[in-house]
This record gives C-alpha cells, structure tokens and sequence, in this order.
C-alpha cells in the first residue's frame, strides 16, 4: 500500500468527506495552495490503478472519487512498514526511541500504560 505524499493528500480528502468530483478535490486542496487540476487528476489515476481509489460516473460530464480503503485500515499498514522499516518490528525499540528523546509527554505515557494495563 504505498502511496506518495501528493496522494495522501488526495487520501485525506476523500476520507474526509466520502466521495468527491474531481472539481471538488481540487478545490478542497486549493483552500491552503493553489494545486493543478491536470496533476490532481494524474494523482486520482494512479490512485485507481493502486486500487485505492474508484471512479463513478455522477452524471455525463463528470465521476466522482471514493476511496476504496478506509483511513483505519492504511494508517495500520503505513505503522506497520514503519515500525519493520525503522525498527524491525520491534515496537518496544520504537517507544524507549520516543521516550529517550523526549518526544512522548508524561500524559501520553500515562495514557500508553493505562492501554497496555487493559
């Protein structure tokens, strides 16, 4: 499930919001940068022959996008090829990394061992 950057963000609109024109993606994009709709819609491509993205025809001048596969479900993938990655698997190697450099609050701690207690 490897998908880019440019993709994700794609990803994340459509999580967001179900199924969208390619209009309305651009447009959702755009609200911080201005993006390309000829890129956006090679993006939306690639997306579809990822199998991660479908196309459905709305009407006779326009499809709509849904995503083919939930956030929950990519997000385990993604965490997955980071922890073999980064970590060969080895989740407790990836938390002592986070809590040796200081990037995990006492809260967000106490929360991970409250989650491993149940």
């Amino acid at each position: 499930m490897k998908i880019t950057d440019a993709e994700l963000e794609i990803m994340k609109v459509l999580w967001n919001r179900k199924s969208l024109t390619l209009n309305e993606i651009v447009e959702e994009l755009s609200k911080e940068e201005q993006k390309n709709k000829s890129t956006i819609k090679t993006l939306l491509y690639r997306l579809i022959d990822k199998k991660m993205v479908k196309s459905v025809q709305k009407n006779r001048k326009e499809n709509e996008y849904k995503p083919l596969i939930s956030e929950k479900k990519y997000l385990k993938s993604a965490n997955e090829t980071f922890l073999e990655k980064l970590y060969d698997g080895n989740v407790d190697h990836m938390l002592l990394n986070f809590v040796e450099d200081k990037k995990i609050t006492k809260e967000e701690i106490e929360k991970l061992l409250k989650i491993i207690d149940e």
